[in-house]
């Protein structure tokens, strides 16, 4: 229950299993469990002590806080950390290491979408991937948009007064190098939004947009993106007139908390997905 499906699976049981036994001793400030963990060989910043101290919450543990400090009111009986896993993996995988820094930045995301940066580099957990980018989008922030995901259609669209845009998520876990064929695939949507024919394609997947929305844009999402990915975005804009872009987990999170902070408008926002190259988010 401390940590099922993470690639640093060793590495989140052991800290948190820690943080257990210091806050069944007594009452602890941030700052305590900070530097404790710190003594056993793992750094860590309060907004990562913050969430875990949630996720005790979540599974059923009573954490009290009084003045600041944090006691675990539960009886622990039996957890041991095992010594020779306790030597193992102290160093951060890219993963975790991605995912504080982009902790420290979300002040209005919620920090349970942090699962979209595992999920993206789970080359087996497309589906998630699909299903919590289109929840941070419309639940989150103000897009209509539906995950779509099935045979012949995209991943999902999501769109905002007149601006849509068309999303193809992509789990590696060693980077999307976008080949033609996913190209080729994008090609295609755009091109049965263009024309709209049942024809063409009898799902008529288009029909969720609104009929309002005249301006289309393209999104790829991945983990992160390597090889000639550019390349490819330049040549769907090519072939289809639409412009696009590539957009990893990481910065769609930073650029979800940039919107929803009213730091950029949504108008701007479209316009990242306009130039055929990547998004980054700088901070």
């Amino acid at each position: 229950m401390l940590a099922t499906k993470s690639t640093d699976r060793v590495y989140l049981r052991n800290r948190r299993a820690l943080i257990i036994q210091y806050l069944t001793q007594n009452y602890r400030t941030l700052e305590e469990i900070q530097n404790f963990l710190k003594r056993q060989g793992y750094k860590e910043t309060i907004s990562t002590i913050e969430d875990d101290l949630k996720g005790f919450e979540q599974i059923g543990l009573e954490i009290k806080n009084s003045r600041n400090k944090y006691k675990i009111m539960d009886n622990i009986i039996g957890l041991s950390i095992p010594t020779a896993e306790n030597n193992k993996q102290l160093n951060k995988s890219e993963i975790a290491e991605i995912k504080d820094m982009v902790r420290e930045r979300l002040k209005e995301i919620s920090h349970k979408y942090l699962a979209i940066i595992d999920l993206s580099f789970d080359g087996k957990a497309n589906r998630d991937f699909e299903l919590q980018t289109i929840q941070l989008l419309t639940e989150e922030l103000n897009f209509e948009g539906v995950r779509l995901g099935d045979k012949r259609k995209p991943d999902g669209i999501i769109y905002w007064n007149k601006n849509g845009i068309i999303i193809d998520n992509k789990a590696y876990s060693n980077g999307c190098q976008l080949p033609m064929s996913q190209a080729d695939e994008m090609i295609r949507y755009i091109e049965e939004n263009k024309t709209r024919d049942k024809k063409q394609n009898p799902n008529e997947w288009w029909k969720h947009f609104d009929s309002g929305v005249v301006n289309f844009n393209y999104a790829f999402i991945s983990s992160k993106f390597i090889g000639g990915f550019k390349d490819r975005l330049k040549y769907i804009a090519s072939r289809t007139s639409v412009n696009g872009g590539a957009i990893n987990s990481a910065n769609l999170l930073l650029l979800a908390e940039e919107l929803k902070t009213k730091r950029l408008s949504y108008e701007d926002g479209f316009k990242l997905f306009n130039n055929n190259d990547e998004v980054s988010i700088n901070g």
